[in-house]
């Protein structure tokens, strides 16, 4: 009899044995699914965290380069230390050694006040010293409700300067390998 006991507690084991290895694969799984999720959800954040500032970066200067280029709004935009028509970025011979030997121009803008009210706009909209990067809800919906701004009032300045977006479709056609 007692055999009998012994054979089917045997076989209780075996039958165990598979109960047990998915309980186990099944705990060790979720563990790394749960580690692995958090370092690709960190490594998305940072990709579009980075996306999302350098759209608003791209903008400002922009902004910058549209304001030195009004007449009689040589002054428009004024930086944080309180100087005047001076911006973030130092001029170009002020930063290389090497001398142009024609320095680079670009059309003057005629003088436009609806012009000048967008561009101020702008410019306070895709300031980066004034974006939040904390990652709250609050701050994120905050970045994200301003590069939507900035992103608009950009195109209703494209529209009454007369540029086009040829340069964001010039530049996604290099990236795809096609040459324009």
């Amino acid at each position: 009899m007692q055999e009998t006991t012994t054979q089917t507690s045997t076989f209780d084991e075996v039958l165990g044995l598979e109960e047990q290895f998915y309980e186990d694969g099944f705990r060790q799984g979720y563990e790394d699914g749960v580690k692995a999720g958090r370092v690709e959800g960190r490594t998305f954040g940072l990709e579009k965290g980075f996306e999302k500032y350098v759209e608003s970066g791209r903008l400002h200067g922009k902004s910058i380069i549209w304001a030195n280029r009004m007449t009689g709004h040589q002054k428009l935009l004024d930086n944080a230390d309180g100087e005047p028509g001076r911006t973030h970025v130092q001029d170009s011979a002020e930063s290389s050694a090497v001398q142009p030997s024609q320095p680079f121009s670009l059309h003057a803008m005629p003088e436009n006040q609806r012009l000048a009210k967008h561009l101020k706009v702008l410019h306070a909209l895709a300031e980066s010293e004034s974006l939040s990067t904390e990652n709250t809800e609050e701050a994120v919906s905050d970045f994200d409700d301003r590069l939507k701004r900035a992103q608009g009032k950009a195109k209703i300045i494209e529209r009454i300067v007369g540029e086009n977006q040829g340069d964001a479709t010039a530049v996604a056609g290099t990236k795809n390998g096609a040459s324009t």
